[in-house]
This record gives C-alpha cells, sequence and structure tokens, in this order.
C-alpha cells in the first residue's frame, strides 16, 4: 500500500515539474506549428488558414484535430480568406469538429462567395437549391449556378442542366440542358458526362435513343471514375478491345463488380488479348461473386458441378 503512494507521488511530481504536458509524452509542437500560432494570433491570415488546413487534414506534422481546425478556420475566415469560411461552413454543414449547424454552414457558404469563392458559391447554391438552413429559392439557386458555369466551374454547368432539363425554375429546355451537361462534361464533371449518358441511352425528354453517343458519354465519364457509367458501358458490351481490357481491369480493381465479372467471362474462353485461364477466370468470378455479382455466383457453381465454365 505505501509503495502505492509513493508511485503516485512521484507522478504528481514529475507532472508539476513538467511546463507541458505534451512534453511528457514526446508531442511537442514542432517550430513551424508555434510560429504560425504566433503568426495566427497576430491577425496572419495565411498562417490561420494553413494551420486550419493542417489540422482539419493531419498535415505539416501534426495530429488531425476537427476542433481545432475549426478554431483556425473561424479566425482565417474573420480576416476574410474566402477557402476558410468555405472550409468552416463545410465542417458546420457536416458536423465535423462541431456540432451541426445548417445556418452556420449557410452564412459561411454565404461570406465565401461574397469573397468570390466559386466554391463558396456553389455551396451557397446547393443551399437555396435544397433549402436546406434556408428557405428554398430557385432563382437565387439559378443565379449562382449561372455565375459559377460561366466562370469555368462545371458543377454550376451540370446543376444548371438539371435545373432546365427539368423545368425547375425556368422553362424546361432539353437543347439547353444538353449544352450545359455538355460544358460540365468538357470541364471534367463525370456526372455531367453520365447525364449525356443516360438521356441518349433511354431516349429521355423527347430525344431519339442513340447507343453509339449513349457509350461514348458513358466511356468519358467512366474515365473520370463514375463506377455507375462503368457499370453501364460494361454490361451494354462484352470485352471487344484492348481498351475495353483496360477499364475492365482498372473498375475491378476499383471494386466494381461488372468489371469483374466480364474478366472472369473473358478468361474463361480466352479471346483475342488473352489466353483461356481457368484458375483467373474463377478468381474474378469469385471477386464479382463477393461483390454481389448474381450471374458470376451461379458461374462458379456451375464449374463446381459440370467441371467446366462454359
Amino acid at each position: 500500500m505505501r509503495s502505492i503512494y509513493y508511485i503516485a507521488l512521484i507522478l504528481i511530481i514529475i507532472l508539476l515539474l513538467v511546463d507541458n504536458r505534451e512534453k511528457l509524452f514526446g508531442e511537442s509542437e514542432s517550430d513551424f506549428i508555434k510560429y504560425y500560432k504566433k503568426a495566427c494570433r497576430l491577425n496572419e491570415l495565411d498562417a490561420c488558414l494553413e494551420l486550419g488546413e493542417s489540422y482539419e487534414n493531419g498535415l505539416n506534422g501534426v495530429l488531425r484535430d476537427y476542433k481545432l481546425a475549426v478554431k483556425f478556420y473561424h479566425r482565417a475566415c474573420e480576416l476574410n480568406s474566402s477557402i476558410a469560411c468555405n472550409n468552416l461552413g463545410y465542417l458546420y454543414d457536416y458536423g465535423i469538429g462541431t456540432d451541426r449547424d445548417n445556418i452556420e454552414a449557410f452564412k459561411n457558404y454565404k461570406r465565401s462567395c461574397r469573397l468570390k469563392s466559386m466554391v463558396g458559391c456553389y455551396n451557397l447554391a446547393l443551399k437555396y437549391f435544397d433549402g436546406d438552413g434556408v428557405k428554398r429559392e430557385l432563382f437565387k439557386a439559378y443565379n449562382l449556378f449561372s455565375r459559377i458555369c460561366e466562370k469555368g466551374l462545371g458543377e454550376g454547368c451540370n446543376n444548371l442542366g438539371y435545373m432546365y432539363a427539368h423545368g425547375l425554375y425556368v422553362k424546361r429546355d432539353i437543347f439547353k440542358a444538353i449544352s450545359l451537361y455538355g460544358d460540365a462534361c468538357q470541364f471534367g464533371i463525370p456526372s455531367g458526362c453520365s447525364n449525356l449518358g443516360t438521356i441518349y441511352d433511354r431516349g429521355l425528354f423527347g430525344i431519339s435513343r442513340d447507343l453509339v453517343r449513349a457509350e461514348q458519354y458513358y466511356i468519358k465519364a467512366c474515365n473520370l471514375d463514375d463506377n455507375s457509367s462503368c457499370n453501364r458501358l460494361r454490361f451494354r458490351r462484352g470485352i471487344s478491345s484492348k481498351f475495353d481490357f483496360k477499364v475492365a481491369e482498372r473498375i475491378c480493381n476499383r471494386n466494381v463488380k461488372i468489371g469483374c465479372y466480364k474478366l472472369g467471362e473473358l478468361y474463361s474462353s480466352g479471346g483475342k488479348f488473352v489466353d483461356m485461364d481457368i484458375s483467373k477466370a474463377l478468381l474474378y468470378f469469385r471477386k464479382a461473386c463477393d461483390l454481389g455479382q448474381r450471374e458470376a455466383c451461379k458461374r462458379i457453381g456451375d464449374y463446381y458441378r459440370d467441371g467446366t465454365l462454359f
């Protein structure tokens, strides 16, 4: 009992002697953080912003700490950093490092937009469009999406296209929608390409069905890592080119089940690009089955029943 008392006493003395608890555990702040914090206290905007980014993402040798990220983004936003205001809005929007607060998210997105951040304006437009934390006002969403699209932010073009396609605030104009989706696709927005693919694939809004054009847009969206477009592309045709083979490999590696299934099919019979390889076919079929591809599960069952994948 006395030994426990002495140990406790020694620990208390150590804690009293150490002026910074972080030193005890070898987690003292780097000189970079110390001086950036001092600079931030002296209203150096860039220092406050970088501290926020460092704590949000665990950069520059600091542990991720969302509460500190909120603190430094808040200070940088007060100093009129459009990036910090947008990032702070995002943290409030999703309750990261703070309680979720749609009103605070809206306020910070609005301030970011006023400070000329197109990303901030886009997030603000989404708030108006969805009526999340603010009254739904489609005309404000439309104006912001238009402004963002004109500045080259593809997400704005895509959402504006959606409004024209569905007649939200504006009169439905499918040709305007197609043009805007095309702009979004050119700006590298996968949903813009995918939306065009879907329109031509299904013949929506009175547009003539065009499977060739649909596939072209699905390929673009797939190359932009849109898995749903990869699935649609692979369902339409088998692996008939080296491009198909590379796409199937890439999407299978991203756990897109149809890519694995098509590779299994290819190796089960062989073709122009690969020799028949039952072990590889089973490997890909098993992965597709594990990902929920029912045909792949059946093919494996057939193999164990019949001894063949044909």
